[in-house]
């Protein structure tokens, strides 16, 4: 596990985006927790004494303080510093531990955050919990509003003719964008949908597979074509035109990846089934991923095929259309 005598800001004092596997915490001390809770009870204080006295016996342990998608900040562990702790904590118990979800696309505040003992680690992340639950009170109350333009939008207009879109980027380097997908389709006559799937040709070279997987190949909507980007950019900004309103699915990146290919969507009215699932969906995160969309709207998907760019817009625009009788 990584280590440093004292906790220091990254360089320059500049916030850096970093796409590697980041684990939350106290995610970890949680689930692990619970884990021995429910099933080897009478070990659990084995694992409680671990955290509790972590802090003194890993004195340089280098924490990580990170930005995560949804603006809320935690202190995180690093890949090599999950499995470190991990493979420790099976030897201690001798019990196999599950996986943790990791986290990526992180913007990191403080790269070497340590603590003394559990206390000053108690104290410390309850500061960040008090401005996280701000945070997810303001992530609230705009989602609530951004329904609440949905609804005025489809009373004025109650059967618009939408195109939802995707952006797939390089995981290594978000402005590389290797594929562009977007679905038109009537609101009351989905059945009658057009879907493109664009592959960037000047960026075969790039191919993800650490994080996200290289689906490029596997549109299951139509047929891809290979372009480069100036021409997937004119058609679809040619596309937008004919169209009431937009629709993507956490778009904030995605509308930043298209303006870096030129393309303006300043003027038009935009619709996120993130936010539109934070207010319209009861008893689930307040963030949902694509995925866990699909899952709690009973939407049919291929795991095995999302992270194609044409493929996740045709399951966005499924969402909001079931998103959109819930209003």
């Amino acid at each position: 596990m990584a280590e440093a005598s004292a906790s220091s800001p990254t360089n320059s004092g500049k916030i850096a985006l970093d796409h590697g596997k980041f684990f939350k915490y106290e995610s970890i001390r949680i689930e692990w927790t619970k884990h021995f809770e429910n099933h080897y009870f009478d070990e659990v204080h084995v694992v409680k004494g671990f955290f509790k006295t972590f802090h003194r016996t890993h004195k340089r342990f280098q924490f990580v303080v990170a930005k995560l998608f949804d603006e809320t900040t935690h202190l995180v562990v690093r890949a090599d510093d999950y499995r470190g702790i991990k493979e420790e904590l099976e030897r201690r118990t001798k019990k196999s531990l599950p996986e943790v979800s990791h986290v990526s696309g992180v913007k990191i505040m403080e790269d070497r955050k340590s603590f003394l003992d559990f206390e000053s680690h108690r104290e410390f992340s309850m500061s960040l919990k008090n401005e996280n639950d701000k945070i997810r009170q303001r992530r609230k109350e705009e989602a609530k509003k951004h329904a609440d333009i949905f609804r005025d939008s489809l009373k004025s207009k109650p059967c618009p003719r939408v195109l939802a879109f995707d952006v797939e980027t390089y995981e290594h380097d978000k402005v590389t964008v290797l594929e562009v997908g977007y679905v038109m389709a009537q609101i009351d006559k989905p059945e009658e949908q057009e879907a493109f799937h664009y592959i960037i040709e000047e960026n075969l070279h790039y191919s993800n597979k650490d994080y996200v997987p290289d689906n490029r190949e596997r549109f299951k909507f139509g047929s891809s074509k290979r372009m480069s980007l100036v021409e997937a950019a004119e058609k679809f900004q040619q596309h937008i035109a004919d169209v009431d309103f937009l629709v993507t699915h956490a778009g904030h990146n995605d509308e930043q990846y298209l303006a870096g290919c030129g393309i303006s969507l300043e003027g038009r009215q935009i619709f996120d089934t993130q936010m539109l699932a934070s207010a319209l969906m009861t008893g689930g995160p307040q963030t949902y991923s694509l995925k866990r969309l699909l899952g709690d709207l009973a939407i049919e998907y291929e795991e095995d095929i999302l992270h194609n760019a044409g493929n996740d817009a045709v399951y966005t625009l499924k969402a909001f259309l079931s998103l959109s009788k819930k209003i």
